[in-house]
């Protein structure tokens, strides 16, 4: 990881405006767990009575406040200790030590097999040890086996910023995974280890940041360093500045050992770390790196981190207050009890308690050392980590098999333990029958002349002195073993490999029948994989899950490693879409949903490539669905499943892909391909001649038959226009006869009237005869 320089007890090296982020190594939480914590010196956070000050929200200190609140920190630690200790001893360790014993091959701790007078077979039969390695195989190839098994989603699937937020977030904590020192692939290999042998693993997810001082030399216009008198002596020493070199800066997720993490043994099964009213972390330091603490100021506040304490009184609080007993069944009674070793009293191992306790709703912390010293004033845990949510703590406790209401369930290697020892008991039985049928045993005359060390040797052609052969020895004769211990012993196999969803010669052997009807081991090998499956998905919920989002705040409020950030942002639509590698808190810390994108039945490599070809066929099928395949996905699925990391080493990228054709020209074609390529080069000029003939006489039958149109058209319209023509003269005609009709009709009207008039004038011309002569009066 590259070095960030920083001035001691300011801001690091000022970064490039375009890349200034609000999250400096400055504003992290310092070094270690033990950094992470705040000096008693009596300011702001010292609490006469934290159970009462913290949860009412009180923050000014009070007279004589240090004393009384040393006097609650030591006996809250040491009542946590006590009780949840005291249930360990009783209830758990026992088991512990049975399964760490079984694990490592060795007999466990309450059976006869290690008594020293034991003279009879006392071989370990490694089944447990088998189905664990086959365990954590599984797991590997189902979590492992691709990069990509990790997914952060945005929680608004509309939102375009959180949508880039997850994106850059994704790829910045699998650059991180891959950069981390601690290897997150051993560390989740192992905590899955712990479930099977414990049935619980324990982890801490902090962050890391640790400085050193440097002394830069100052040079001169000649490149010569530049040498000053120091003190007394007038001695020349070079000159330079004090600088401080970052040495970590990083997300750390440590497992700790089960018997190191104490809770209320009474807290919801379920979620043990978040639901217990109080904690204990038990971290083994040496006495050196105590001193170191309590030396090294805090970048915030320049107080020492730790109260300071003599070495002799840190020694003294070293006493044995952790349960040995599961740690040296882990280490072996064969080897030596690595904390109990010390060259000086700097390398002597002391523990540093890491105490929580609710009060009032609200998570105290403070560290102690032993149960006796104390080294920091409790604040709320929110201060001491500022990455988690109200509520949260550090710490997850995850497991691979569910026992309900039960806060320490029983791990693969506690289920079979009852078989294993009857696995070994038959096995070990069936050694002592060998053996006695190999070597004899004798009935011996008390008080015979005889060389009885011959007798016991029973060295291959040697002889055995005796006075009386007949009735000095007689021979006992031991049956051979039968084939019914070979059966029992399959049989008690087969029950531990159903058990815990092993898949052995066992389980073959005593499937034969269904085999038959099955035609295949797919039955018996399907029914084995689905229980590794169960197990595996359980751990991926309980552990693996709350893990990776733990992780997942810490880097969006933590990381300030411009290298890593613009490695991210390449990776992601930030880049594609706007050029740019400025990751800004706004981007980063989004709400997100973080998910294992690892199912049920991942763990058999040829089936889970069937399945994902399977269901890709079914899919494509349905409307406008194939044009949406991520195809170099699931390139990177088929062969993450078949043991590579992804498909890069096979395929080109979409990038590599336009260069290579770019740059180079195609290959020339075989012969055979040559002379077919000539005949259909032929074939389509042949074929390009035709077209054009055709085309040109399809263009001339086109124009005559156009032509043919319009003369048509130009026949039809003058024939139109000599109709019209027609049509026109004989309505004239017709208007003409029909005024001319009008006229004459007129003109005999006319006529008639005119007779008319002059008929009554005529009249009217007559002469009238006067009245009395022969008319009547009018």
């Amino acid at each position: 990881m590259p070095d960030n320089e920083a001035i001691a007890q300011t801001r690091p090296l000022a970064v490039d405006p375009a890349q200034e982020y609000s999250r400096q190594p400055a504003d992290l939480p310092p070094g270690m767990v033990p950094n992470n914590t705040r000096p008693s010196t009596g300011g702001s956070h010292e609490l006469t009575n934290p159970a009462e000050d913290i949860a009412g929200g009180a923050v000014q200190g009070k007279a004589g406040g240090a004393a009384a609140s040393d006097g609650w920190c030591v006996t809250k630690a040491t009542d946590i200790y006590i009780n949840s200790m005291d249930y360990l001893n009783s209830n758990i360790t026992l088991g512990w030590e049975r399964n760490l014993h079984h694990f490592h091959g060795e007999h466990g701790p309450a059976t006869p097999y290690n008594r020293r007078d034991w003279k009879r077979a006392r071989t370990f039969r490694p089944k447990t040890r088998a189905n664990v390695k086959a365990q954590e195989a599984a797991h590997a190839a189902a979590a492992f086996a691709t990069q990509d098994y990790l997914d952060i989603k945005a929680e608004d699937p509309t939102n375009e910023q959180q949508v880039i937020s997850a994106a850059v977030n994704k790829a910045l904590l699998q650059k991180r995974l891959e950069l981390v020192p601690w290897n997150w692939f051993i560390t989740c290999q192992g905590a899955y280890q712990d479930t099977k042998v414990y049935g619980v693993c324990i982890s801490h997810q902090y962050w890391r940041y640790e400085t050193v001082k440097e002394v830069v030399p100052e040079f001169d216009d000649q490149n010569r360093p530049i040498m000053a008198p120091v003190g007394k002596d007038g001695a020349m020493l070079p000159m330079g500045s004090e600088k401080d070199r970052t040495t970590f800066d990083m997300p750390v997720v440590d497992l700790i050992a089960p018997e190191c993490f104490l809770f209320d043994p009474m807290c919801d099964w379920r979620n043990p770390a978040q639901t217990s009213p109080y904690l204990a972390y038990l971290m083994p330091l040496y006495a050196g790196d105590v001193l170191k603490r309590m030396e090294t100021p805090d970048p915030k506040t320049g107080q020492p981190l730790w109260r300071k304490y003599p070495l002799q009184q840190i020694v003294a609080a070293s006493r044995e207050n952790v349960d040995n007993r599961t740690r040296r069944a882990r280490e072996g009674y064969r080897r030596v009890d690595p904390t109990t070793q010390k060259a000086s009293d700097e390398f002597a191992m002391v523990w540093a308690h890491l105490n929580i306790m609710r009060e009032g709703g609200v998570d105290v912390a403070w560290w102690t050392l032993g149960t006796e010293l104390v080294l920091t004033t409790p604040v709320p845990l929110t201060e001491m980590y500022p990455h988690l949510q109200p509520g949260e703590r550090p710490f997850v406790v995850g497991f691979s098999t569910i026992e309900a209401h039960r806060n320490y369930p029983d791990g693969d290697v506690a289920q079979i333990a009852p078989l294993q020892e009857e696995i070994n008991s038959v096995a070990n039985q069936r050694l002592d029958n060998v053996r006695l049928v190999l070597n004899k045993r004798y009935f011996i005359r008390r008080g015979s002349q005889m060389d009885l060390d011959a007798l016991m040797r029973n060295v291959p052609g040697g002889g055995v002195m005796t006075n009386d052969p007949a009735k000095d020895v007689e021979v006992v004769n031991t049956p051979d073993v039968t084939s019914s211990a070979y059966q029992e012993q399959d049989r008690l196999a087969q029950d531990l490999d159903d058990l815990v969803g092993g898949f052995g010669q066992a389980s073959i052997a005593a499937g034969g029948k269904q085999m038959d009807r099955a035609g295949s081991m797919d039955v018996l090998q399907g029914a084995a994989g689905a229980v590794q499956d169960y197990s595996i998905k359980i751990f991926f919920e309980t552990w693996m899950q709350p893990v990776l989002r733990q992780l997942v705040r810490l880097e969006q409020m933590y990381e300030t490693d411009h290298t890593v950030l613009a490695i991210a942002a390449k990776r992601t639509p930030l880049w594609q879409r706007f050029g740019t590698d400025l990751v800004t808190d706004e981007i980063l810390q989004q709400g997100l949903s973080v998910t294992i994108n690892v199912g049920i039945g991942n763990t058999d490599p040829v089936k889970r490539v069937q399945k994902l070809t399977f269901g890709i066929a079914q899919v494509v099928q349905l409307p406008d669905m194939q044009r949406r395949i991520k195809s170099l996905e699931v390139a990177d699925e088929i062969f993450g499943a078949l043991g590579y990391k992804d498909a890069s080493r096979f395929f080109m990228n979409d990038q590599e892909l336009v260069t290579h054709m770019k740059t180079t020209p195609p290959p020339p074609p075989p012969p055979e391909i040559a002379v077919k390529m000539q005949e259909l080069a032929q074939r389509k000029a042949e074929a390009d001649q035709r077209d054009k003939r055709e085309t040109t006489q399809a263009q001339l039958d086109h124009q005559w038959r156009m032509q043919q149109v319009r003369t048509s058209e130009e026949l039809g319209h003058l024939k139109n226009m000599t109709q019209e023509t027609i049509a026109d003269a004989k309505n004239k005609t017709q208007r003409d006869l029909g005024a001319a009709k009008e006229g004459n009709r007129l003109a005999e009207v006319n006529l008639k009237r005119a007779d008319g008039a002059h008929e009554r004038a005529a009249k009217a011309a007559e002469p009238k005869p006067k009245p009395g002569k022969g008319f009547p009066p009018k």
